[in-house]
């Protein structure tokens, strides 16, 4: 590798009592690479829309040591630059949509012309100065796909999960008579498994709230944190992308989950709970009601029990859920994969959040089910759709329910052999003892 050297001299004026001036001359050696570029030449043009072409070819005349790094930047002295390894070659080759999506990072829009620049340095050596930054006028792809607009964010309804979420594309040029599909994907290049939904010979239509749940589900790691899914149009019977580029979706997902033991499948709303510390966590919104563990069994006779529908109505008894008796048995096997039952602790964090947030319980109760005193015409009630319920406990043998002007919520961190539950009512949080208790769980994956 050459060594350039660069001499800088730096005249400093100095007055100092008698006027004194002082010459100070710095030398400062900076290593540059040697290797030298050869296509594409100097501001050459691409056009990312040329059909014809799938990848892009970057080559330069000489290979060392240790390989070579393809920097591609939107900067000339390249800042936050993008690197591609190209280990002892003298090219490197990156496909139309991926120089797009890296296009798009450096600020040019879609259909628009942009410089980006590249250069070439040694692996080894990535932080050296390189001996030629060589601009490149790149257009971006324009694309068919109308709506949603790229990057809108999509936040799905729970309460509507039919309503549709309108997609949209550019058929001019096709025939008439092509049928399209609408495919869902985790990436900007539709690669891996995809989700395909057939909609015919049209130039528009309505996903469901429900349909994009399930995408949703399909490809997040956390199943109540937004992300980013990719969408494009295929000629069904053709087999070929209407669009070269696909477009994105910001999804918020539904704040529900599924519950599925055995045959048995129950869908939970679920809250999310931002504290000030900056914790989240996420809540069932609902009383547990299953009366099955995660693997299918059924629960003993002996373990829980339901709110007798001849003491109360329909909508009491599902408001309720189930009353669990709180032995270390329970705790362990209830909760299904990424749920566990909280502890006293988070109960009273919980409720101390709520006083010091909004001054009030009352964002935390049910306004049908939260009976200890009148809630209805706070508009605070139930803001943070946690929905507790005065759902009371179990007592004694006979399973009998009481104290349902109180709601109670089964906890651990109090002793595993007693049967305690954490209880809210007007004025303070209490641990109590409780037979049976009804069960909220926290996502915990």
């Amino acid at each position: 590798m050459k060594k350039y050297s660069i001499y800088l001299m730096i005249t400093a004026v100095l007055y100092i009592f008698s006027s004194c001036q002082e010459d100070y001359g710095y030398r400062v050696e900076v290593p540059v690479s040697d290797i030298t570029l050869a296509l594409p030449e100097k501001d050459a043009g691409i056009d990312l829309n040329e059909m014809s072409i799938d990848e892009y070819t970057f080559s330069w005349n000489e290979t060392i040591e240790g390989g070579t790094t393809l920097v591609l930047s939107g900067s000339d002295v390249l800042l936050n630059p993008v690197y591609f390894k190209a280990g002892n070659t003298k090219s490197y080759s990156i496909k139309a949509e991926l120089l797009d999506q890296i296009t798009a990072e450096f600020g040019i829009e879609n259909g628009r012309t942009g410089t980006v620049y590249w250069a070439v340095k040694p692996t080894d050596h990535i932080g050296i100065a390189a001996l030629e930054i060589r601009p490149l006028n790149v257009k971006r792809l324009i694309s068919r796909l109308l709506l949603p607009e790229n990057q809108k964010l999509v936040a799905l309804d729970s309460d509507r999960p039919a309503l549709p979420v309108s997609f949209a594309w550019d058929t001019e040029g096709e025939d008439p008579a092509t049928a399209y599909s609408i495919v869902f994907s985790n990436n900007n290049e539709m690669t891996g498994e995809v989700v395909t939904y057939d909609v015919g010979a049209v130039n528009s239509a309505g996903i469901t709230n429900s349909q994009l749940q399930d995408v949703f589900i399909k490809y997040s790691s956390h199943p109540f944190k937004s992300m980013r899914l990719y969408w494009n149009i295929k000629k069904t019977e053709e087999n070929e992308y209407l669009s070269r580029s696909s477009s994105s979706i910001e999804v918020n997902p539904m704040m529900i989950y599924k519950d599925v033991r055995g045959d048995e499948e129950i869908t939970y709303k679920v809250a999310k709970i931002s504290y000030r510390d900056g914790r989240v966590q996420y809540w069932l919104a609902e009383n547990l009601r299953t009366g099955k563990y995660p693997d299918g069994s059924d629960i003993e006779e002996a373990n829980y029990m339901f709110a007798p529908p001849h003491l109360y109505t329909e909508g009491q008894v599902r408001a309720f859920g189930g009353y669990y008796r709180p032995n270390p048995t329970m705790f362990q096997k209830l909760p299904a994969a990424g749920w566990r039952i909280p502890t006293v602790t988070e109960c009273r964090e919980l409720y101390e959040e709520a006083l010091a947030q909004e001054g009030t319980y009352n964002v935390l109760r049910d306004p049908l089910f939260y009976n200890y005193e009148p809630t209805q015409s706070d508009p605070k009630v139930n803001k943070w759709k946690l929905g507790l319920v005065t759902a009371g406990q179990q007592q004694g043998e006979d399973k009998s329910i009481t104290n349902t002007t109180f709601s109670y919520i089964m906890v651990t961190g109090i002793g595993e052999n007693t049967h305690r539950a954490a209880m809210l009512d007007h004025f303070a949080i209490w641990e109590v003892w409780a037979v049976g208790a009804n069960v909220r769980l926290i996502y915990d994956k």
